[in-house]
C-alpha cells in the first residue's frame, strides 16, 4: 500500500471510530417515537415511553420534584437536541427531587427518557398552553459548549497540503 493510500485508509478508519463515539446515553431505552406535539394530539397515549429533548425555558422546584419547562427540538446524533432547529411544542420534564435552577437555567439543552403521563395547562405569559408531561426516569443535561465532549481522535500523522 502506498503512503498516500495508507494515510487515506487511516483517516477513514479514524472517522469511523469518531462516528461510533456519538452514542447516546439513552442506548438500550425503548421509546415509542411519540413526539410532544403528537402527545398533545393523542392524549390517550398516556403511559407510552418517550424520549424528548429541547431547550429549557423555565424551572419550578415543587417540594418532592422539579418541573423543567422545555421547548421541544428534534434530536440529532447521540440524542442531543438540534440547537439550531425551530422549536416545537412546549412540554414538562418532571424530575424526582431537587434540580439546581442555576445549573438547569433557561437556555440549557436537555434530553429525557420517561413516561408520557398526561397534559397540563400552564401559563405562557397571559396565555394558557397545554403541555404534555414526561415523568423522567433519565435526564441528560448537555454541555454549554457542544464541542466539549466530542471524541478526540489522533492518528499519529500530520497532513501538510
Amino acid at each position: 500500500m502506498s503512503g498516500i493510500a495508507f494515510r487515506i485508509a487511516t483517516v477513514l478508519a479514524a472517522l469511523a471510530v469518531a462516528a461510533g463515539c456519538a452514542s447516546s446515553p439513552f442506548d438500550g431505552r425503548d421509546a415509542s417515537g411519540l413526539s410532544p406535539a403528537e402527545a398533545l394530539e393523542n392524549p390517550d397515549r398516556v403511559g407510552a415511553p418517550v424520549l424528548w429533548g429541547g431547550r429549557v425555558v423555565g424551572i419550578v422546584n415543587a417540594g418532592d420534584h422539579t418541573d423543567l419547562e422545555v421547548i421541544a427540538l428534534p434530536l440529532a446524533y447521540g440524542d442531543r437536541p438540534r440547537r439550531n432547529a425551530d422549536g416545537g411544542a412546549r412540554f414538562v420534564i418532571r424530575q424526582p427531587g431537587f434540580l439546581e435552577p442555576m445549573t438547569y437555567a433557561p437556555g440549557r439543552f436537555v434530553t429525557a427518557y420517561g413516561i408520557f403521563s398526561g397534559i397540563e395547562k400552564r401559563a405562557v405569559g397571559d396565555f394558557p398552553v397545554d403541555h404534555p408531561v414526561l415523568e423522567s426516569e433519565q435526564l441528560e443535561l448537555w454541555p454549554v459548549d457542544p464541542n466539549t465532549d466530542r471524541a478526540s481522535v489522533h492518528t499519529g500523522f500530520q497532513f501538510r497540503f
